[in-house]
């Protein structure tokens, strides 16, 4: 009976970490709708702008609302690393392209004449739209990773250590003492990942050991060694 107590615990570790992929893949799903929605409403708005002479005032709001929900699920894929802008005058690091366009289009509208502005216009509308793309081929790869391990108990072994290691973090995100962001810095710190690493190794090496020994001779070797 002591042999199956660790065999339960690594299969209600398995179970946990295929619980959390299924949770994992479902969110990246939403995020993969929704950057193809805010991308297609970016599009119609500029074709409107560029080709028929029209804002649309609606699109316009509907975008703006969302704007910061979507320079923060852009992450990385939306961040200029340097920009040096010389019609404007200035340069700065980690430039956030979506947030700072959206105005400046709005602003181009009594502008259309002047063809410095337009292609200025036009070029970060490009760089817009890479960056959408970008961004739906990192979650693309995601979803494929998810997919693929799904099924996979040492990958679904590590998921459910990882969740049991960072619940101190996802408390503290669901209690609303950190933020969404912090909370997703924080999970991805090298620390935390080292940290993963290591309780997935010795809790995946311990419990196989445990089972070969049985529970009660396991427990009391980890109790002669501490």
């Amino acid at each position: 009976m002591d042999k199956l107590i660790p065999a339960f615990i690594i299969i209600g570790i398995i179970i946990l970490g295929f619980i959390m992929k299924r949770i994992e893949l479902s969110d990246i799903i939403k995020r993969v709708e929704f950057t193809n929605s805010y991308r297609h409403k970016f599009i119609e708005l500029i074709n409107g702008f560029m080709s028929r002479n029209c804002f649309n005032q609606q699109l316009y709001y509907e975008l703006t609302s969302d704007v910061k929900s979507m320079q923060y699920e852009l992450g990385s894929d939306g961040i200029f690393a340097y920009v040096t802008d010389n019609l404007r005058g200035f340069s700065t690091s980690n430039y956030q392209l979506l947030v700072n366009f959206l105005p400046e289009l709005r602003n181009a509208i009594n502008e259309r004449d002047n063809g410095i502005i337009m292609n200025r216009i036009n070029q970060s509308a490009q760089d817009c739209d890479d960056m959408f793309i970008r961004h739906l081929g990192t979650l693309k790869e995601a979803e494929k990773s998810i997919r693929k391990n799904l099924v996979n108990p040492f990958s679904c072994f590590s998921d459910g250590i990882k969740f049991i290691v960072s619940l101190p973090i996802l408390l503290l995100h669901w209690f609303g003492f950190i933020s969404d962001e912090t909370t997703r810095r924080a999970k991805h710190n090298w620390i935390i990942k080292l940290l993963n690493i290591i309780v997935t190794l010795v809790g995946f090496i311990g419990g196989l050991m445990s089972i070969v020994m049985g529970w009660n001779e396991f427990w009391q070797i980890i109790c002669s060694i501490f």
